[in-house]
């Protein structure tokens, strides 16, 4: 009997704890949700450093002196008197002087375009509405003229 009693007794004193471990007793909690994830899209202003144009360049006049048969002593005179004695000519043929007027001519073009593409991009770049090219290089002109004066 007291086997039986102490039996029991545990069981009291237990309670229903050890119910619960078999399903049986205490319903179990829900498991809590995940956080609710919200999305909010933002419109961040893109900030890109817009350097000045380089300065235009400034060319020197370029003489140029025809020697033929006809003219070579009067055109060696000038050139001496030119050059305070000395006697130094560059020659080019005329197909070479075309080739170096075609290549002169394929840079400015190179310069051209890229200068576009800079045009471009700064459009593209630039958040003030309304601003054309041509504004851009009169800014651009009077930025430079600043920086020759501080120069």
């Amino acid at each position: 009997m007291k086997a039986l009693t102490s039996i029991l007794l545990i069981a009291l004193l237990s309670g229903c704890s050890t119910l619960s471990n078999f399903g049986w007793g205490k319903k179990a909690e829900p498991e809590p949700l995940p956080p609710k994830i919200v999305t909010v899209t933002e419109t961040v202003p893109l900030e890109i450093y817009q350097p000045p144009m380089p300065q235009e360049i400034s060319l020197e006049n370029v003489k140029f002196f025809v020697i033929t048969k006809k003219n070579l002593d009067e055109q060696i005179e000038k050139i001496e008197k030119l050059l305070g004695g000395d006697f130094v000519v560059f020659a080019l043929t005329p197909q070479s002087y075309e080739n170096m007027a075609y290549n002169l001519q394929e840079i400015r073009r190179y310069v051209r375009q890229q200068k576009e593409i800079i045009i471009y991009y700064r459009e593209a770049t630039t958040e003030e509405v309304g601003t054309t090219a041509e504004d851009w290089l009169e800014k651009n002109e009077e930025i430079i003229e600043d920086q020759q004066q501080s120069n």
